[in-house]
């Protein structure tokens, strides 16, 4: 297997290249065409019913204006009922012939059930959901006092929207409908200062694409990633706290009215304003300039004294004058960035790999898989380990397997990451034996193969997000003093789930691509105190992989690597400094087709893997 993989390293990528190139010019063609016939074909919603959540105030209030300008049916919920009544009567002047307000909190799973019962029992159908509620949080990532208050974003920002739609898709299914999932730029162009609400942003945006890939034709879904738009949470202090002074900010009437043409001509994804797709070019092409960028504005904590409103006339030079020349000064930029950027890939192959000896590693999930192996390429290296998982008994022999190895020093942690609690103790325990902190490794993850419609009990998921996204980010926040200290790094174990959104792991696909969001907004707020490396497995063979879970997720075909092959990887990328590990490297290849071609990625993985959903429901 570990021949097929070097093989496929090698031979995959200028095949792939090349099949992109004779096929791209016909797909573009294709897709043009497809446009112009969905502009004229748009769907007509009047009469149809909508529910719109946070639609009291910002964008939700002005979506649910347009619908009604429409003639669409619509059911409005929000916390704050009063104003849900306000924003429902004007609604019923524009047009709307039937509004209904619904109070809810959707971080709340009964409460989501409720409302979601409650607008089908009313209209006695469902045509269009748009997942809209959000909050935001503006702070440095040290800075929060009490880490575990963070998860308020994610239960609202994510866990909302997972709940709602778990309750609409057996409506939706029926009305052939549409799920509108407003997520933000945040989601893919990480941000310093807002690393809890890109996280949540990011694991919507992931959420969303596996459910496209599994719900096929049967249920359109669209995915909005606004800019900064004019609303309530981007009034006040704001602007300065996030540094976004200079940030033209889009107008609320102007966003809503491209979400609901976007909607019912049914496109896939929506960026407004049109111009932002460029920063997503930048990371893409050469995100070290981006996060260097970033970074200055992170520490250059000055704000502009005045801020420029985007209205209608500078949005629309915006759109018009920036791709341009955004690609004038990227061809000017990129060839002496990409010689640096060899140069700097040598000299990480060289000399100067970082020497771990005596050097202080702990490693969650240490007790099998990745994490286990990952001890051993440590040990043989000579740095002290601090092992942590639940399984005490089958860390005691990773610890002496290591001790046999070469590791000097070796502690065994039983903790479950998923505890706040465990977190602050295992660092603590750390410390006080070595009384240092060189690497923090975060390996510790669950599985979950599921499809989201099959799910019992959809609360049950929460673990998931638990293990895989909290876990890192509690035992990363007590971390983080003793990084800065030691100049140290945090080795964060994401997945390719992460990237290339599989039917059936959209749980975990979120929770992993919430990760790489997260750390990708540390590294520009950390800058080069403490360095980050992002790693993105493919397929690796241990007990996450074992059982029936391959044949659950319908993976059978796809290569396995080995775990000591892919934790060699990972400790040499590490020690390198690099930024970014894809193992086996030839998976970053299907990058390129969710970049240039994401319709034809998704239409083979709705093939692949949701062809025979009997099966997976068997198999669950």
């Amino acid at each position: 297997m570990d021949l097929i993989h070097k093989v496929m390293n090698i031979v995959l990528p200028p095949i792939t290249l090349t099949l992109l190139l004779l096929f791209l010019p016909s797909f573009f063609v294709f897709k043009f065409i497809s446009c112009i016939k969905r502009y004229i074909t748009s769907e007509k919603v009047a009469g149809k019913v909508v529910l719109i959540t946070g639609a009291s105030s910002g964008i939700g209030e002005y979506l649910a204006y347009e619908y009604a300008r429409r003639g669409a049916c619509l059911a409005l919920a929000a916390r704050r009922e009063e104003r849900l009544r306000a924003v429902a009567d004007k609604a019923r002047m524009l047009g709307s012939p039937d509004v209904i307000v619904i109070s809810t909190d959707i971080s709340k799973v009964e409460d989501c059930e409720r409302f979601i019962t409650e607008a089908v029992n009313h209209f006695g159908r469902l045509d269009h959901l748009v997942n809209n509620a959000g909050i935001i949080q503006i702070d440095m990532f040290e800075h929060c006092k009490e880490i575990s208050d963070c998860a308020i974003l994610m239960n609202t920002n994510f866990w909302g929207s997972v709940y709602v739609t778990r309750f609409a898709i057996p409506h939706l299914r029926k009305s052939k409908g549409r799920i509108v999932g407003i997520s933000s730029i945040a989601g893919w162009c990480s941000i310093p200062r807002m690393s809890f609400y890109c996280a949540s942003k990011a694991a919507v945006t992931s959420f969303y694409e596996t459910l496209a890939a599994e719900f096929g034709p049967d249920i359109g879904i669209t995915i909005v990633t606004p800019g900064v738009v004019e609303s309530e949470m981007t009034q006040g202090d704001f602007v300065s706290k996030a540094q976004m002074d200079s940030v033209p900010a889009e107008s609320t009437e102007r966003c809503a009215e491209a979400i609901v043409n976007s909607a019912c001509r049914g496109d896939r994804y929506l960026v407004v304003p049109s111009w932002t797709r460029m920063s997503f070019l930048l990371k893409v092409l050469c995100p070290e300039v981006m996060e260097w960028y970033l970074h200055r504005g992170n520490i250059n904590n000055s704000a502009s004294p005045y801020r420029c409103k985007a209205m209608d006339m500078t949005r629309k030079l915006m759109n018009i004058l920036l791709p341009p020349i955004a690609l004038i000064v990227l061809l000017l930029i990129l060839p002496p960035y990409l010689v640096l950027k060899f140069l700097g890939l040598i000299k990480g192959f060289t000399a100067y790999s970082e020497d771990v000896a005596g050097k202080v590693v702990l490693i969650t999930g240490a007790s099998s898989g990745i994490g286990e192996q990952i001890a051993y390429q440590y040990a043989r290296r000579g740095a002290r380990l601090a092992l942590v998982a639940r399984r005490e008994d089958r860390l005691r022999g990773v610890a002496s397997e290591a001790r046999k190895m070469g590791s000097p020093d070796v502690i065994m942690i039983r903790a479950d990451v998923s505890k706040v609690e465990d977190c602050k103790r295992f660092v603590d325990e750390a410390i006080r034996h070595f009384g240092q902190l060189d690497h923090l490794v975060n390996n510790a993850g669950i599985p979950c193969v599921c499809l989201l419609e099959e799910a019992p009990n959809i609360s049950d998921l929460n673990s998931v997000v638990d293990t895989n996204f909290w876990g890192s980010v509690y035992g990363t926040y007590f971390a983080v003093p003793y990084l800065r200290k030691s100049q140290g790094k945090i080795i964060v174990i994401s997945s390719a789930a992460g990237r290339f959104h599989s039917p059936g792991a959209s749980i975990y696909g979120a929770s992993k691509a919430a990760l790489i969001s997260l750390y990708e907004s540390l590294r520009i707020e950390f800058g080069s105190d403490i360095g980050i490396t992002i790693v993105t497995p493919g397929l690796v063979k241990s007990e996450m992989t074992s059982g029936e879970l391959r044949s659950k997720a319908k993976i059978e075909s796809i290569p396995i690597e080995s775990t000591e092959d892919c934790a060699k990887a990972i400790v040499d990328s590490a020690c390198r400094g690099d930024r970014y590990l894809v193992e086996p490297s030839w998976v970053g290849i299907l990058f390129l087709f969710k970049l240039l071609c994401p319709e034809v990625l998704e239409w083979c993985l709705h093939w692949l893997f949701s062809s025979a959903p009997r099966n997976l429901k068997k198999a669950a």
